[in-house]
């Protein structure tokens, strides 16, 4: 993790995850994600293999850099986006898992302050009911969407997380 802990901190171990094949094991920063989403974008049902790829975020600055253990482990597939940032996707080499990904800002500027782990790879500790998850780019959605569900045609740009000062940031 790139910042020291907090005494706070330092008494929430995060929240376990690894691979199917067990290769890669780590931590989130924290057991509190800032939110999570169903995205229904044909990259995230592609590489989840499913309806919609599911995401469960964390302030990226807490998770990088990688420590050289972990980042030996991962290997990593890029692509373009279509707001022109990259994505880094960091998935296990042995058995595929994607474990998560990060976008690099399109003007260079560095990563985005969201990282998203990928809803499979956790080994307990969410409690998913309380969650709002949302759907996301359910135009591309290829399963019946809800009455009721929390649904977004695209990214939905007016979102806000709480970060971990209390303050609000726009989710990019």
């Amino acid at each position: 993790m790139s910042e020291p802990s907090t005494s706070s901190e330092a008494k929430d171990p995060g929240l376990p995850l690894s691979c199917e094949c067990g290769y890669i094991k780590m931590r989130t920063p924290s057991s509190t994600p800032l939110g999570t989403a169903h995205c229904h974008c044909t990259s995230c049902r592609k590489q989840s293999a499913s309806m919609f790829g599911t995401s469960v975020y964390f302030p990226t600055a807490k998770v990088f850099p990688l420590s050289e253990e972990l980042e030996s482990k991962l290997s990593v597939f890029r692509h373009s986006t279509d707001s022109g940032n990259i994505m880094n996707c960091y998935f296990c080499p042995r058995c595929g898992v994607r474990i998560f990904h990060v976008a690099d800002k399109a003007d260079g500027s560095g990563k985005r302050s969201i990282i998203s782990f990928k809803g499979g790879v956790f080994d307990g500790g969410i409690d998913w009911p309380s969650l709002n998850t949302r759907h996301i780019f359910t135009t591309s959605a290829v399963m019946k969407l809800e009455d009721g569900w929390d649904c977004y045609e695209r990214y939905p740009e007016s979102l806000v997380v709480k970060k971990e000062d209390g303050k609000e940031e726009e989710k990019e």
